[in-house]
């Protein structure tokens, strides 16, 4: 009788065994855009649990802790790759802190300065607790550049392109047609700040595609949509430069038609109505998000209330959580920690 209540026990064991695996479903692709007040923090989780953080909000401890918090609650006990996208305090300031709180595993940058002719004062400071932090060993992109990520046995490809660095810009692909929406394009004054050296990132997830420009500015945006366009389609856009209208170009967001936007704005920068007004005549559009209701400005002019993750100007800095489906054909978007979330189909690569 034992035997055969082992035998049962063994049989149940093996019932079970596949069961519980197949009920373990495929991670997604996570995607947390971080509140920093109008600074900058990305945080891209693979499926392996792989993780990119690309800026790292202002000097101090708020904007660590508050990236801190994301990574720790997504399950991260360190950042494998910290993309710096230029050296401006909203986007590096915070490494100091954030290294003491996690460790960080590899560095990228467009390049170290000698000297910040834009922060003279604070420059030398935080470049110096970058480099104590990455050990003088961070990696130089330029564009064409890929960061290699792991990729997981069955699930989509992973692809992290460098677009734009140091003022310069990926190559057009030979006999690429030419982009008759940069026709429409209006050049703005030169912008001798490092805003113009952004690094940019486009980031692949099978057929989901995500921008990433930084805080480059109008001119050299234009580049990357002209003569021909060397972006391509794509389903979300983070606003670049906080959504400030010397970013922006409206002859780069209507190249690349995201149907879903996120602007990293704060209460009192960026949002600006302009690139809110380009991003809502876009035929393709479905969602706007921003971090911050612009204050500055009336209902009117900020996106739908419910696509605010903090609606007052003192807030606890809730993020914007994209989460892309195991397969990629899908992708959700929720406000806030306590939000709903809402889903999107990713559209398809069509030129």
């Amino acid at each position: 009788m034992r035997f055969l209540g082992l035998i049962g026990i063994v049989t149940l064991l093996g019932v079970l065994a596949p069961i519980g695996q197949a009920a373990g479903p495929d991670k997604s692709f996570d995607i947390y855009f971080v509140d920093t007040e109008g600074g900058a923090a990305t945080l891209l989780i693979t499926p392996l649990g792989e993780s990119v953080l690309i800026d790292c909000g202002n000097p101090g401890s708020r904007d660590a802790e508050r990236i801190f918090r994301v990574a720790r609650d997504a399950g991260l006990k360190a950042i494998d790759h910290l993309i710096i996208t230029h050296w401006h305090t909203d986007h590096y300031g915070g490494v100091d802190r954030l290294a003491n709180l996690l460790p960080i595993h590899h560095y990228y940058d467009h390049g170290i300065p000698a000297t910040l002719a834009e922060d003279p004062q604070n420059f030398p400071l935080l470049i110096q607790a970058y480099k104590n932090a990455s050990q003088g060993k961070s990696k130089a992109l330029k564009p064409g550049d890929q960061i290699a990520l792991k990729q997981k046995e069955g699930s989509p490809a992973i692809g992290l392109l460098c677009l734009c660095g140091s003022g310069e810009v990926i190559p057009d692909k030979p006999d690429a047609p030419a982009n008759l929406i940069a026709r429409e394009h209006q050049p703005q004054p030169e912008d001798k700040s490092d805003n113009a050296r952004s690094l940019g990132f486009l980031l692949t997830f099978g057929g989901f595609r995500f921008l990433d420009l930084g805080d480059l500015t109008w001119n050299i945006e234009y580049k990357l949509v002209h003569p021909s366009d060397k972006i391509g389609p794509v389903d979300v856009y983070q606003s670049t430069h906080h959504g400030l209208e010397i970013s922006n170009n409206s002859v780069v967001i209507k190249t690349v038609r995201p149907r879903v936007a996120v602007v990293n704005n704060g209460p009192r920068k960026g949002g600006h109505p302009s690139v809110i007004g380009t991003l809502r005549r876009l035929p393709d559009i479905q969602a706007i998000y921003q971090m911050h209701r612009n204050v500055n400005v009336g209902a009117q002019e900020n996106t739908d209330p419910e696509f605010i993750a903090n609606s007052a100007e003192e807030c606890q800095g809730e993020p914007i959580k994209l989460s892309i489906a195991p397969d990629a054909k899908s992708y959700t978007v929720t406000v806030g920690g306590k939000g709903k979330p809402r889903r999107f189909e990713t559209r398809k690569t069509d030129p």
